[in-house]
């Protein structure tokens, strides 16, 4: 009687094991075709050719309605905006509105009238980043006409 109360256990324990071997059992299908990885170009920022030995990548936080001070880069910035809405304008060139995932240029010695937070109730982020060499200071904020008036570094 022992050795039959046994049997259901058994025999489920054979099942399951068949069932697991089964399910381990490499197929001769080949997993299926990855999409390809797309690489798309947001922006080409051109600049004199000069020697780059660091990058320094800055977070900027712009309270709502916060304006940028004017300024101007020793060496090439680039950056994109993470979040908010950002008015901004290279002395020269006309002004754009930037959103989040846009990128932008800053070219070295070139005044940045404008970057300046364009919404009235939202915070503002970007990424910089400054591409340096032996620069000292990566910001010079300038007065209204344009002097160097002190260095935040």
């Amino acid at each position: 009687m022992t050795r039959l109360h046994h049997i259901p256990t058994l025999t489920m324990l054979l099942v399951l094991n068949s069932i697991l071997a089964t399910a381990q059992t490499p197929t001769n299908q080949s997993p299926a075709p990855q999409p390809p990885i797309l690489r798309k170009q947001l922006m080409l920022a051109r600049f004199d050719a000069r020697p780059i030995s660091r990058v320094d990548i800055r977070e900027i936080n712009l309270a709502p309605d916060q304006k940028g001070p004017l300024h101007k880069h020793p060496c090439p910035v680039v950056g994109y905006i993470v979040s908010g809405t950002i008015y901004f304008q290279v002395k020269g060139d006309s002004a754009r509105i930037l959103k989040a995932g846009d990128p932008f240029y800053e070219p070295a010695g070139a005044v940045i009238t404008h970057f300046d937070n364009a919404s009235p109730t939202a915070p503002a982020k970007f990424i910089l980043n400054y591409l340096m060499n032996t620069e000292k200071q990566f910001i010079i904020l300038l007065d209204n006409k344009e002097q160097e008036i002190k260095s935040p570094n």
